[in-house]
């Protein structure tokens, strides 16, 4: 993580990236000011950055004065948001309904991207998250004691393609296959439960498959792994994650191998 920025404002949501980050830019003197989504995430982050508020997602405008009113110019958008949410206007100020109006479509790029055009009306600049934290996007290999089987190798060479074709149509980052066969795909409803279900409907012993867009943008939504998606791959009785090399990042990922170990899960970056 570079330390050129010594006051972040981050706008959380859930999983394990946003508290990875402020832990490891506390460490570094770097100045977090957090907006968390729940209360939840705010109660996890406050003990690890300078200030932290808890502020709906659907109020943007009590957002951005509260960055205005902490002095922030850079921010970070980390952490997971349940994209059932934009079904449910009852929790939008009237800025965030006028913004949704405008869209064309609400697939994920165009959502993301207009939500980024927002920020940066109000004078705020959004950092790319591998520059900050390139550090865990891990390089091609396998991390595992187990290494995949020569079938295993077939679905995941099957998988890959696939996988990052649903993700350049802004469908899902995620599949499960068995047998060359797609399981289940990611979509609205996020990555472990697209990994539950894939799990359940091939009984086990699947290769889940996480990859990133081909023109992935670091600003936003870029894909990741940590220990809760590990213990959902265990309990599914999954037997390969197979990521895409230095484009997908792994939360905590001594964490991650020790799990995948225990249950003889091998997680290669491909």
């Amino acid at each position: 993580m570079s330390d050129i920025e010594k006051k972040i404002g981050l706008l959380a949501g859930a999983g394990e990236v946003p508290a990875y980050f402020s832990r490891q830019a506390t460490q570094k003197g770097i100045r977090i000011i957090a907006v968390s989504f729940s209360d939840k995430i705010h109660a996890e982050l406050e003990p690890l950055v300078e200030k932290s508020y808890s502020i709906g997602i659907g109020k943007p405008g009590k957002i951005f004065k509260t960055f205005k009113d902490e002095n922030i110019t850079d921010i970070v958008m980390l952490g997971k948001v349940d994209k059932k949410i934009i079904f449910q206007p009852s929790f939008f100020d009237l800025r965030a309904v006028t913004f949704f109006k405008s869209l064309l479509s609400q697939e994920d790029k165009i959502l993301l991207l207009g939500v980024i055009k927002e920020i940066e009306k109000e004078g705020l600049n959004v950092l790319d998250q591998k520059e900050l934290l390139g550090e865990i996007f891990p390089a091609k290999g396998v991390l595992t004691k187990r290494k995949p089987s020569v079938k295993e190798m077939e679905d995941i060479n099957f998988g890959i393609p696939i996988a990052k074709k649903l993700a350049d149509m802004e469908i899902g980052q995620t599949i499960v296959v068995k047998n060359k066969t797609v399981v289940s795909v990611e979509a609205i409803e996020g990555t472990d439960k697209a990994l539950a279900r894939g799990c359940e409907l091939s009984r086990g012993k699947c290769v889940a498959v996480k990859v990133s867009r081909t023109n992935q943008d670091y600003r936003y939504d870029v894909p990741g792994i940590g220990p809760q998606t590990m213990e959902s791959l265990k309990s599914g009785g999954a037997s390969v994650l197979a990521m895409e090399a230095g484009r997908v990042m792994i939360v905590d990922q001594e964490k991650v191998v020790e799990v995948a170990n225990r249950a003889k899960i091998s997680i290669v970056c491909v």
